[in-house]
């Protein structure tokens, strides 16, 4: 095989060729470098960085934790070139994120800019309705309220609460899960069953009892409380977590329609014991 002799008049063209694909190359790069340091620098530039976060609507969460949380998401820079702070491409959902997950309290969140300089926080807290106070009733009656959580309306447990003595709150003692250790941010009850119990208790609270807190034994036995006074008995209803509630419910409303009942429960409420709807359609109950 032989060489196909090159002319100097080719061999020049193709040098030519070479030398301008290396010129446009470094000239691409170096207009790529300055285009990156131009964004780097106008990123910093002071009209369009956020200075100023506003934090509204918190009634029990402090706004200086909103704004912290913020700030330390909106400090530094992405790969070392452009401002986080910018207002065109601060980390939002980051910030949403992490607030979500650090607050359990929120119930809602929204990040807006006013401007180019304001980041605006809305904050919607969850309303604590319910307490979660533990697995078991605690033996003494001056524990009762202690070591609690809010819940909210779906059953979810949300923040810790301080020690309300009486009965501000309807309070729920049962055990969740075994691997839970921190009840925080977990679901007392699947929220479908949560609501039904929420119903019937609600319920029993229009029939003119006064449910106080109800307890959820191992065997899956419910027991609720209703309020008394101090030197009466302690009155319970008694039913199981497998019965359909809506049921039980309107064996209890049938029975205190019935005016002998009703007259009986009211003029012995102070020695009432228990009612038990255990059975099927059947309302038994038993005074001291």
């Amino acid at each position: 095989m032989k060489d196909i002799p090159t002319s100097p008049r080719i061999k020049e063209i193709r040098h030519k060729r070479r030398v301008r694909r290396i010129r446009r190359c470094v000239f691409f790069f170096v207009l790529f470098i300055g285009i990156v340091i131009g964004l780097s620098y106008l990123s910093g530039e002071r009209h369009t960085t956020i200075d100023k976060i506003v934090v509204t609507g918190t009634h029990i969460i402090y706004q200086d934790d909103i704004e912290k949380e913020a700030r330390i998401h909106i400090s530094g820079k992405y790969l070392h070139l452009f401002h986080k702070n910018n207002s065109f491409i601060y980390p939002e959902n980051k910030i949403y994120k992490n607030l979500i997950s650090k607050f359990p309290r929120i119930e809602k969140l929204s990040i807006t800019r006013d401007g180019q300089k304001t980041l605006h926080i809305d904050i919607v807290e969850r309303t604590g309705k319910y307490l979660y106070c533990g697995a078991s009733l605690p033996l003494e009656k001056e524990q009762v309220g202690e070591n609690c959580y809010f819940v909210n309306n779906d059953g979810l447990i949300f923040d810790k609460a301080p020690y309300f003595s009486g009965n501000i709150y309807f309070k729920y003692y049962m055990a969740l899960d075994s691997n839970i250790t921190d009840p925080l941010a977990k679901q007392m009850l699947q929220i479908d069953d949560f609501h039904k119990l929420a119903r019937f208790i609600d319920g029993v609270t229009y029939l003119l009892f006064k449910p106080i807190y109800i307890v959820l034994a191992p065997d899956g036995t419910y027991t609720l409380y209703l309020d008394h006074e101090v030197s009466a008995t302690t009155p319970t209803i008694i039913f199981k977590k497998s019965d359909d509630l809506e049921v039980l419910l309107d064996n209890l409303t049938l029975a205190m329609q019935k005016k002998e009942f009703a007259d009986e429960i009211n003029s012995k409420y102070n020695t009432l014991l228990y009612i038990d709807l255990k059975f099927k359609n059947k309302v038994l109950y038993k005074f001291q």
